[in-house]
């Protein structure tokens, strides 16, 4: 039996992506779900296709990227009087271009969702899991946290802010029955790649001309899922979902920061710059 079976879980950023995904498969291993995102419509298209399966569900819809966000979801759960427990912290998205290409203002609200309302989130519900003994995290970062990534300099390093986190609250929390891991995707089927070059006319149509690269290895939302609950079940601290991510990780481990930097920045370079 699954040890989801029965539980009730919170996934941020449940419309689309590895949220939406994440939220599937919970659903077939038995948990219950409390889905929350923008978007109105899709968690209730969700909620209702997980209803006709015999999934409780409940929606919240909350952009969790607006200051004080992420606390207003917390009341509003428990003003239901709703137990969770288990936490995702999905919602998230990222930018491509140079560093001056993006506006000081969307970095900061990137900054508040992948950081202050993952930290938020993590916060309030890890006093609720530490007084019934139990309950667990899994905080979506990326493949991107173990490297500086030049050309999405500022989302790299939200992301290396999630995993390092996440390992110190297991470390913290796991003798007080809480398991907090992080999963780490590398190039996923999801709508990232249109969010992070919303604001570039120029990245977009780069990114079309580069879509048919058979060097690039894209995984399915669903198998990422799968990937990443599994390790869940097995009490891992983090996973790199995809064979070829991980290899590669395996691979830079061999190499100075100075050449990975040099490595990774030219790879960039050819999409941004």
């Amino acid at each position: 039996m699954s040890k989801f079976n029965n539980k009730t879980i919170l996934v941020t950023g449940a419309s689309s992506g590895i949220g939406l995904a994440m939220a599937k498969d919970f659903a077939s291993r038995g948990a219950n779900l409390i889905l929350t995102a923008r978007s109105k419509d899709k968690l209730e298209q969700l909620a209702k296709e997980l209803e006709a399966q015999g999934t409780k569900t409940k929606v919240f819809v909350e952009d969790i990227g607006l200051p004080n966000s992420a606390k207003k979801l917390y009341e509003q759960i428990k003003a239901e009087h709703i137990d969770i427990d288990i936490l995702v912290n999905n919602a998230g998205y990222g930018r491509w271009g140079t560093f001056d290409e993006c506006p000081v203002e969307d970095y900061e609200n990137m900054i508040h969702l992948n950081i202050t309302s993952l930290t938020e989130l993590s916060y309030l519900f890890l006093q609720d899991f530490e007084k019934k003994g139990s309950g667990g995290i899994i905080n979506v970062a990326s493949v991107a946290a173990f490297y500086s990534i030049p050309y999405s300099a500022v989302y790299a390093a939200t992301k290396a802010y999630v995993l390092s986190l996440s390992e110190a609250l297991n470390f913290e929390y796991s003798r007080k029955g809480v398991h907090v891991m992080a999963v780490c995707p590398g190039a996923t089927e999801s709508e990232f790649v249109k969010v992070a070059t919303v604001s570039s006319e120029r990245l977009q149509k780069r990114l079309a001309s580069m879509s048919d690269n058979k060097n690039v290895k894209i995984q399915s939302a669903e198998d990422c899922s799968k990937e990443a609950l599994d390790a869940y079940e097995s009490g891992k601290l983090y996973i790199i979902t995809g064979k070829s991510n991980r290899n590669l990780y395996a691979i830079s481990r061999l190499f100075s920061r100075k050449t990975l930097l040099n490595f990774v920045g030219r790879r960039f370079k050819k999409i941004s710059g």
